[in-house]
């Protein structure tokens, strides 16, 4: 069932939630040329709302897309809907469309009721499987999301957490996530040119090497897999998330690793942190 959002606005202004819809030709419904970015809100304050911000920029200006506000601009935009409920966890959507002959372009900003995930999936790890396809702008965080969308429907038929993207070169990304394999020690991921850079996949990459750990990055080959001693996933939903099977086999021993639980406690505590940092515009 579709979750409604809590409230919304469209290009600042409030609107009724029913009124958060675009024309049948406008290029977003055609061709998908829109951009989005989602975000989660922790006690009333926006994580890491900079970073999603400049990266909606970037993928808005991969497709040529024109925004309509300035980066300050938008930042404020999403600071008024979560000031709607101060001091709440929730989720934000920053949806921006392409205008069509009827208007110009929009962004939308949606909140959203918190995402949870059950704490067996920490505890136990994710079971997650293979889906051949990639997207087609790789780094740009877009509306073409049909093999996103496909993988994670072949995840909820297998009663796994999640699908991962497997292309000509191995394992690129999940559905909705960022994912990484320990190799004796060693963290592998793809590259950022393969990928959406995710803002989450970054701070584990910056709290990895802070800690003495290997980045390796290149695509993951599933043939690979005999030597993975961890995997986990990352989101903004997520955090760090550990994936002990894949297509039913166990990754490693079958349990959570100690790398994994290591760069896990490292999030988690970076989050803790950095509540409360982030200033209204």
């Amino acid at each position: 069932m579709t979750t409604l959002p809590l409230v919304v606005t469209r290009n600042g202004q409030p609107i009724p939630a029913e009124e958060a819809r675009v024309h049948i030709q406008n290029p977003a419904v055609l061709h998908a040329l829109g951009v989005y970015e989602t975000v989660q809100v922790l006690r009333g304050h926006p994580f890491c709302l900079d970073e999603h911000v400049r990266r909606l920029e970037r993928s808005a200006e991969a497709i040529q897309l024109r925004l309509p506000a300035s980066h300050r601009t938008l930042k404020r935009w999403v600071w008024d809907v979560v000031s709607t409920r101060p001091r709440e966890d929730s989720t934000v959507r920053i949806l921006a469309v392409n205008g069509d002959p009827f208007t110009e372009p929009t962004v939308y900003v949606l909140l959203f009721p918190p995402v949870r995930h059950p704490r067996e999936l920490y505890e136990r790890g994710a079971c997650v499987v293979t889906y051949e396809g990639e997207r087609a702008l790789p780094t740009a965080k877009t509306l073409n999301t049909l093999v996103n969308f496909l993988a994670r429907r072949a995840a909820e038929a297998a009663g796994c957490h999640e699908g991962l993207l497997v292309a000509r070169d191995g394992i690129r990304e999940g559905a909705s996530s960022n994912v990484f394999v320990v190799i004796q020690g060693g963290l592998v991921t793809p590259p950022d040119h393969l990928v959406i850079a995710g803002v989450t996949r970054d701070i584990v990459i910056r709290l990895a090497r802070e800690r003495g750990y290997r980045l390796i990055f290149r695509p993951i080959p599933l043939s690979s897999m005999p030597d993975w001693d961890e995997m986990f996933i990352t989101s903004t939903s997520r955090h760090v998330m550990p994936v002990t099977r894949v297509n039913g086999h166990p990754v490693g021993t079958g349990e959570v690793g100690p790398i994994t639980q290591e760069l896990s406690r490292a999030f988690e505590a970076f989050v803790a942190k950095s509540r409360g940092t982030n200033d209204a515009p």
